[in-house]
């Protein structure tokens, strides 16, 4: 690598974090010592550029800043390379590196390693240079893109010879970063230098598609395009098209910004002019053998002091990713952790709501218990006694011998006791029935249900329930079914169930109609069995009030303990269906028993 490549990369890391701006007295006295650190630099006397160096340095330590005292630093270690001190620079690179881990600035870790591949670089020992070249950009990340670039150029050109692969990967990289910030100058550069290593290696098509791209990156006319290398372009193009001689001139005119001797010794040796490119070889090899003999004349050996920088840096990355690695497993554990405690929780709150579902239920159901135990006692003692009164009455008069009763008077007496009796049996039937609905809980099973007839069985119930006796009651039924219309239910509960309404209907009408009546809701999918009345009818109020146990909304002092309609509404859920009374219906009381028709 030539001076003007040396000179190019100290003047980014000198220029790339100087401000521009002053606004307080510090930032101008800042702005001021950094102009004259640039002319003492560029001046080459030692001794007063190290003196203004530290002084420079120093005065930034005491203001904290750090950033600029980075930079100035690595400037100052870049001039120790520049003047061939190399010991003096590895020292300067180890002071910057001690102050940048002191600080713990992790984001400026790679100015003094970049140094050291700088340091390195100009030993030509390419195997280490690569190394902290490669630590520095991993250390950059994706903090100064321009530094990551510029690095990935340096060194494409360092392996242009050595490995072409490797430089075209490196170059490439470049590309494409300069791609993804739009950075148009580096997209150029890097062509260029892509340019350069096909050049060295005398691929032609590589060239011919690389020279298209560059060229049509020209003809947009950005201002941000750099041109620096367009005349180490223009010779490329001369020597693929065979204008070796024309490509030699241009190369004698200068300002390629590579190294001039490596291009010469292609375009001879693409030419086929052995001489002309040993001879170039020749001026490379005493180049060479005179930047050893610098590196010998100071102390060369010392450059092994920058292996620990190195190990340093290679401990340091290590601890980062054995930290990174450890916090990584530390997280999993404690997310696994509140995954699995949450699950758990979540487990055994839905255990306990469940456990409360159940306690609330049997809790209602005890009160629900009690509560129908009271009403039962309360019931039973008037219902049943009353009738068993009656029955021990007349049952006694029947058996008085000192008692002349006509044989119209015993025929009464016999037909109240019977109908008391009945009474008495219809009672404790009701009971028995509600009792045996509890004790099952939950629909019939599917095994026992038939298919039903619906007209005929209402038909068979009209002509069972119609009381002769009755001539101010009309009972009928009406239908909107064919009376082959069946539904798959279990017609012994049905059965039940339209008795009680209809017993129910009997009970509470005194004159008018009773009508028993069969729909079909196809859209519903359900038949409904309808019993209307024009009896007493039901008050607003008590309309879901008599579905309850043990309760007479309609005349307290008519027979029966309460049960009929909570019986037949349980009923109705055990076949899958529904028992409701019309809230629109005023003449009367009409109760709605809707069930599915279930397909076979």
């Amino acid at each position: 690598m030539n001076r003007r490549h040396f000179n190019l990369l100290t003047v980014l890391l000198l220029f790339c974090f100087s401000s521009a701006v002053a606004g307080t007295e510090e930032e101008e006295k800042v702005s001021e010592m950094n102009r004259q650190f640039r002319k003492l630099y560029e001046a080459g006397n030692d001794s007063a550029f190290y003196q203004y160096a530290h002084e420079f340095e120093e005065y930034l330590k005491s203001t904290g800043d750090w950033k600029m005292y980075y930079v100035t630093k690595t400037n100052e270690g870049f001039y120790d390379i520049r003047r061939k001190n190399l010991f003096r620079a590895i020292r300067t690179a180890e002071y910057l590196d001690a102050d940048v881990r002191r600080n713990n600035d992790v984001d400026y870790y790679y100015l003094p390693t970049s140094l050291m591949g700088n340091i390195y670089r100009v030993s030509h020992d390419s195997r280490r240079a690569e190394q902290y070249f490669v630590q520095a950009l991993d250390e950059a990340d994706d903090r100064d893109p321009k530094f990551t670039m510029f690095v990935q150029r340096f060194l494409a050109q360092m392996f242009c010879i050595k490995d072409s692969t490797k430089a075209i990967g490196f170059v490439t990289q470049s590309e494409q970063l300069a791609k993804k910030t739009n950075d148009m100058g580096a997209l150029t550069l890097s062509k260029a230098i892509k340019i350069y290593i096909q050049l060295l290696n005398g691929n032609k098509a590589g060239f011919e598609e690389t020279y298209r791209e560059y060229e049509q990156l020209l003809q947009q006319g950005d201002t941000a395009i750099n041109h620096q290398y367009d005349r180490l372009v223009e010779i490329a193009r001369l020597t693929f098209d065979g204008a070796y001689q024309k490509a030699i001139d241009k190369l004698k005119e200068g300002r390629v910004g590579v190294d001039s001797l490596l291009v010469a010794a292609s375009i001879y040796s693409q030419a086929g002019d052995v001489a002309g490119s040993i001879q170039a070889m020749r001026h490379k090899v005493f180049e060479m053998d005179s930047v050893f003999s610098d590196v010998q004349d100071t102390h060369y050996d010392q450059l092994a002091t920058g292996r620990t920088l190195m190990r340093t840096r290679e401990e340091a990355a290590a601890n980062k990713k054995a930290v990174k690695r450890l916090t990584n497993w530390i997280m999993i554990i404690v997310v696994s952790f509140l995954i699995i405690y949450i699950m758990g929780r979540r487990r055994l709150t839905r255990i306990i709501w469940d456990k409360n579902k159940k306690l609330r239920s049997a809790l209602a159901q005890a009160r629900e218990s009690n509560l129908m135990k009271s009403a039962f006692i309360n019931n039973m003692s008037h219902e049943i006694r009353t009738p068993l009164n009656a029955i021990g009455g007349f049952s006694g008069l029947l058996c008085q011998p000192d008692i002349e009763l006509s044989e119209q008077e015993k025929t009464d007496m016999r037909e109240r006791i019977t109908y008391n009796v009945d009474l008495v049996t219809t009672i404790v039937n009701e009971v028995l029935e509600l009792s045996k609905y509890e004790s099952e809980k939950g629909q019939l099973p599917d095994a026992d249900m038939q298919d039903v007839m619906v007209n005929a069985l209402c038909r068979k119930l009209l002509h069972t329930m119609t009381d002769e006796s009755n001539d101010r009651v009309e009972t009928r039924f009406t239908t909107n079914v064919a009376d082959d219309f069946t539904v798959r239910t279990h017609p012994a509960t049905l059965n039940r169930i339209l008795t009680h309404i209809f017993e129910n209907a009997q009970k509470f009408t005194e004159k008018g109609y009773i009508e028993l009546r069969s729909e079909y809701d196809k859209a519903a999918g359900q038949i409904r069995l309808v019993v209307e009345d024009t009896g007493v009818g039901v008050k607003p109020e008590d309309r879901e009030r008599i579905f309850d146990l043990f309760e007479k909304a309609a005349d307290n002092f008519k027979e029966g303990i309460g049960l009929g309609l909570p019986i037949c509404r349980r009923l109705a859920s055990s076949i899958g269906g529904e028992i409701t009374l019309d809230p629109d219906y005023t003449d009367g009381s009409r109760f709605i028993l809707s069930i599915p028709v279930i397909s076979k």
